[in-house]
């Protein structure tokens, strides 16, 4: 539960910091942050999954 809490976190703190950059720059870290949520998503079903 740990683990999802800082991946909301740390998603929320991605978002507020996106509100400043030009629309080129969001796009890449949108992007960025799609990977790294799927990677999370796939890290914490695997974790359950080997319990």
């Amino acid at each position: 539960m740990l683990k999802l809490a800082v991946i909301i976190i740390l998603l929320m703190l991605g978002a507020l910091l996106t509100k400043y950059l030009d629309e080129k720059s969001q796009q890449k870290v949108l992007i960025g942050f799609g990977v790294l949520v799927a990677l999370a998503v796939v890290g914490l079903m695997a974790s359950e999954l080997m319990r």
